[in-house]
């Protein structure tokens, strides 16, 4: 009997570890300076969060990448809501850094097949995936369940791709992590416009005084919001 009781108590433990592992976003309780950031989401349609490294600047553009994705906000939530599906984009540096970074954060780790669907968008919501060619274990589109009953697409980019391969399709929302080439920018923006989407950047200014930066600290214009976070 005893062994019995200490079995169902053991399974049970990891039935609720497996719960907690695959639904990481039930977890996250923002930041000030990352609530500050969503809450932007309500007028802005350019917004750009210039935080310093290792504060969880990705993890913030990832959860609210998922939110958007599956229409489920958390009671917190102050910022714009989708409340049918979308087209999103998501985009790094490289492909391998895109992979390493963004693909993690929002889906698990790529070099572990055990951890699919351990990052921001809970695994019971990810319908399929499809490969990115010449990339090992990279994705290129997830199909993310919506809570109205359709399905958002999420499209993984890399900015060494070239501005061409950001033409296309319009969407709604795309994230860009780290700071994106300014003809990278200006497509995101562009094909966000006739679905008045958003563009949302997360990144350390690591490169001097860009453009994109300079514009953002000293030239906001409306539409635009900047959030600055440190250690």
């Amino acid at each position: 009997m005893l062994s019995r009781d200490i079995n169902r108590n053991l399974e049970l433990l990891r039935e609720q570890k497996k719960r907690i592992r695959f639904n990481r976003i039930d977890q996250y309780d923002p930041y000030p300076y990352q609530q500050k950031f969503h809450d932007t989401s309500k007028d802005s349609n350019q917004r750009l969060l210039m935080a310093a490294n290792r504060i969880g600047k990705s993890y913030c553009g990832a959860a609210e990448m998922s939110f958007h994705l599956r229409g489920i906000y958390p009671e917190w939530w102050k910022g714009r809501r989708y409340d049918q599906p979308i087209t999103a984009w998501a985009g790094g540096i490289s492909n391998e850094t895109t992979r390493d970074i963004v693909q993690a954060e929002l889906l698990g780790s790529p070099d572990d097949l055990d951890a699919f669907g351990s990052g921001a968008i809970p695994k019971n919501y990810i319908i399929k995936t499809e490969r990115k060619p010449g990339v090992p274990n990279a994705k290129s589109v997830a199909l993310i369940r919506h809570v109205s009953g359709g399905n958002s697409s999420l499209h993984f980019k890399a900015y060494e791709m070239g501005p061409e391969k950001w033409y296309g399709r319009s969407g709604n929302f795309v994230w860009l992590d780290e700071l994106p080439p300014s003809t990278i920018y200006s497509q995101a923006v562009t094909r966000t416009l006739d679905r008045r989407g958003m563009v949302a950047m997360t990144y350390t200014p690591e490169a001097g005084f860009d453009r994109i930066t300079a514009q953002f600290l000293n030239n906001l214009m409306p539409g635009q919001s900047l959030t600055n976070a440190g250690w």
